[in-house]
């Protein structure tokens, strides 16, 4: 999900050394992809039912004994999605964080005053996903979650597993259900996911300009200028008495 929502910008990762944080964000992404594509089931199978049944066979699928499990699922899916939006908002945080301290900086320079730069590395932007890349996997996803969730209850409750036919008959509408959810689902990642990329854009530019500033101000204070040689004008170096009027000549008379 970092590739998704850009969740690198969260800085966490300055306690960390350097070859950390990219290892990690393949998990972050595998974690995030999971419980979109479950939340995604949730929201799909429940307007399914409403779609089909309406308001009363939401009711009955969710205290139906073989739809046990879906208020525990829906608290759990709650829970998730509450701690990575606090992750989002904590990343968000960080990126401000550091746009504030980038430009006091340059604030700090401007009025005449030292300025210490810290010497970690920025890290490198991550290309981001198109909307289309987001959506078309996360629908698949789960359309399989949905056809294996059908069968998995049509077990539970001594009957023959459906198979494909889950998503034929009266749940004919099912697929184009989920791919209405995962749509959204996709443009909120892909909102959150440009929000970021540009917050991180500036905060780069601004930390770069403060770099080269001070890189500026270092190297200047370096250079050395050696003594500069007093100027001797010519009448001082021939010496004053050349240019005064020669005594009288003594005559022998």
């Amino acid at each position: 999900m970092a590739r998704l929502i850009r969740s690198r910008a969260s800085g966490g990762g300055r306690g960390y050394a350097p070859g950390v944080i990219p290892h990690r964000q393949p998990r972050v992404a595998a974690s995030g992809g999971v419980l979109l594509a479950l939340a995604g089931l949730f929201i799909a199978h429940t307007l399914e039912y409403l779609r089909v049944w309406g308001s009363a066979g939401v009711v009955w699928s969710m205290t139906n004994p073989v739809h046990a499990y879906m208020l525990p699922v829906a608290g759990a899916l709650l829970v998730l999605s509450a701690i990575f939006a606090f992750r989002l908002a904590r990343a968000w945080h960080v990126l401000n964080e550091r746009l504030d301290r980038a430009a006091a900086g340059v604030r700090r320079i401007w009025r005449g005053r030292a300025e210490e730069v810290s010497s970690a590395q920025a890290t490198p932007p991550t290309a981001g996903t198109r909307l289309v890349a987001i959506w078309l996997p996360l629908a698949a996803a789960q359309i399989a979650l949905y056809l294996i969730q059908e069968n998995v209850e049509a077990l539970a409750r001594a009957q023959p597993p459906p198979g494909l036919g889950a998503i034929t008959g009266t749940h004919w509408a099912a697929p184009l259900v989920h791919l209405y959810v995962s749509l959204l689902l996709a443009c909120v990642v892909r909102i959150c996911q440009i929000l970021f990329r540009r917050r991180e854009a500036v905060v780069e530019r601004l930390e770069a300009l403060l770099r080269a500033i001070v890189r500026r101000r270092r190297t200047t204070a370096v250079v050395t200028f050696g003594p500069i040689g007093r100027i001797v004008a010519p009448l001082e170096r021939l010496g004053r008495h050349l240019w005064r009027r020669p005594p009288p000549l003594l005559l022998d008379i």
